[in-house]
């Protein structure tokens, strides 16, 4: 007979395997239809906001990417909000608007993080569509185009783009397993865009919006693209992911600098789970089973592994669960001592990182001021 303890324990790992392997599987081996976005379309304004802080390694190509494009310049408008950058990212885009008259600089008097920076700039906008992204995302030539045409044609309120990171032959296991995470969840996304409608969630550095359904972020707000991405579904607005509308990025290749920023995701999560939980209850579905299954799961890994870890001290098997629930990670802190991140370290090192952004969390989020995350590094 299974006594609760275990039976308490088995729960909590069967959920943790439901929202890493089940719920993934689940949507590979059922894609949906492909959405088609292809057909004509009148070309709205468009204005593309994005904060910087001391970018000036990349800023310059970000914003010649944005001009490299096949939309309409004379409907394009770009506003960067550059938040007291002080390594010469402001004069770089000082020097770029004499040949792009339509580059905007608004320049914070206080560092302010990334979403009170977006609000100003979007507040400053009066184009039709939003295209929301990050200084460091580089677009192709028909990024805009495709992260604008479904709104254009009234298929969806909002889109999120296509992250894929670019291949520059950097040999790391931390990027390794980056790429793979990111393509896992571009394909868990796509199918339930195909399927739903909903898109959990967009990517902060690349997805498009109706300005009309806009709404302010709310002040020391982490994860700003989830904000809106379930502000707009409880409006019973359609958010689509759009795997045309493509956006490059370099590769971490940093386990220290992913720990971070996963920190800072795992803060953002929180304070967006405490705004909508009512809705899971509201909308039970689509909306509740997909957020629980492809988000909340995954955001409490690390309690429900502390509670399978607990349960198990007091099951007849306590020796090995133990040994395997303890035993596991140690080994794997060993490899990462060694300079081997291996799925399963990648797995432990970025759940370590939720709970501590929960602590954080837990503790009061008195800031949403950022450091960018290094580019370029050379790390495990």
């Amino acid at each position: 007979m299974v006594s609760l303890t275990m039976a308490i324990s088995l729960s909590a790992l069967c959920l943790i395997a439901l929202t890493y392997a089940v719920y993934p599987l689940w949507q590979l081996a059922f894609p949906g239809k492909a959405i088609d976005f292809s057909g004509e379309y009148t070309p709205p304004t468009v204005s593309i906001v994005f904060a910087a802080y001391n970018e000036s390694s990349i800023i310059e190509d970000k914003i010649r990417s944005l001009y490299h494009t096949n939309y309409p310049i004379d409907l394009l408008s770009v506003w960067v909000g550059s938040d007291m950058s002080d390594d010469g990212t402001d004069a770089i885009i000082r020097s770029l608007q004499k040949e792009f008259p339509n580059l905007n600089l608004n320049v914070n008097e206080v560092r302010s993080g990334k979403s009170a920076t977006i609000n100003r700039l979007v507040a400053l906008s009066s184009a039709e569509v939003i295209i929301a992204t990050d200084a460091n995302i580089l677009f192709k030539e028909t990024t805009i185009e495709e992260l604008v045409r479904p709104i254009a044609q009234e298929k969806a309120t909002a889109v999120a783009g296509t992250l894929k990171y670019e291949d520059k032959g950097v040999a790391s296991s931390t990027a390794s397993n980056e790429k793979a995470y990111l393509s896992l969840e571009n394909a868990i996304r796509r199918a339930e865009s195909r399927k739903h409608g909903i898109c959990l969630g967009m990517e902060g550095g690349l997805y498009s919006m109706k300005k009309a359904f806009w709404q302010p972020i709310p002040p020391n707000t982490f994860m700003e693209d989830f904000f809106q991405t379930v502000q707009l579904i409880s409006r019973d607005q359609k958010v689509l992911f759009n795997e045309s509308a493509v956006g490059l990025e370099d590769v971490s290749t940093s386990l220290r600098e992913e720990y971070k920023r996963k920190i800072r995701i795992s803060i953002g999560n929180w304070q967006n789970l405490v705004r909508f939980y009512p809705l899971i209850f509201k909308h039970p579905y689509p909306f509740g089973g997909l957020f629980i299954m492809h988000k909340v799961l995954r955001w409490v890994t690390p309690h429900l592994y502390l509670i399978a870890l607990a349960a198990g001290l007091f099951t007849p098997n306590w020796l090995f669960f133990t040994a395997m629930l303890v035993g596991l990670p140690i080994s794997q802190l060993i490899l990462l001592a060694l300079g081997w991140a291996t799925p399963l370290a990648y797995f432990y090192a970025m759940n370590a990182a939720l709970f501590v952004g929960f602590i954080k969390y837990i503790k009061g989020v008195k800031s949403s001021v950022w450091q960018p995350t290094k580019r370029n590094q050379h790390e495990a």
